[in-house]
């Protein structure tokens, strides 16, 4: 059976951005989400919709990424939004499971007019997969406290890893 690589696109409009998901985030793709959602949340961007009709689940880190959007939208005057289009059962279900499932508006659209540009989803580095995963899992437990027994090794190891990438101070 052959690797299919999860894929992800972008359209823009206004303030709004529309990425479209294809297979299962990987860590470079949330990697990606998260950089190019920073950009655009600091370009006036306050509503964002992601189309997981192809899709078919997502990890704990993807989620924390569309929780970071989700902050950043919250922030914005006036204040915007992130909406999921075509979540599947699966999808819905682990971020029902992580509590957080509330925080988004869920819709089914026809995007068929829409003009993606697909993204590059290259390799990330140790540092910056670490640094995404980390903070990810932290907006997962400031989401939901919860969240902090299920993920509380994960965070210590991020955290453990990151500081071994720093090495010693002055270097």
């Amino acid at each position: 059976m052959a690797l299919l690589l999860a894929r992800l696109s972008l359209a823009t409009s206004g303030d709004a951005a529309c990425y479209r998901v294809a297979g299962k985030p990987s860590l470079d793709l949330s990697n990606l989400l998260r950089d190019s959602a920073e950009r655009l949340l600091a370009t006036g961007h306050h509503h964002f919709v992601l189309d997981l009709a192809a899709c078919p689940s997502v990890d704990s880190t993807f989620i924390g990424v569309l929780l970071f959007i989700w902050k950043g939208t919250h922030k914005a005057v006036p204040p915007g939004g992130v909406c999921l289009l075509h979540a599947g059962d699966l999808v819905r279900h682990q971020l029902d499971s992580l509590g957080v499932l509330e925080r988004f508006d869920l819709a089914t659209v026809d995007q068929s007019g829409v003009h993606f540009q697909e993204l590059d989803v290259a390799t990330a580095s140790k540092a910056a997969v670490t640094w995404v995963c980390l903070n990810a899992h932290r907006e997962l437990i400031e989401a939901n406290p919860a969240n902090a027994a299920k993920f509380k090794d994960v965070v210590e190891f991020l955290e453990e890893e990151t500081r071994r990438s720093a090495g010693p101070a002055g270097v």
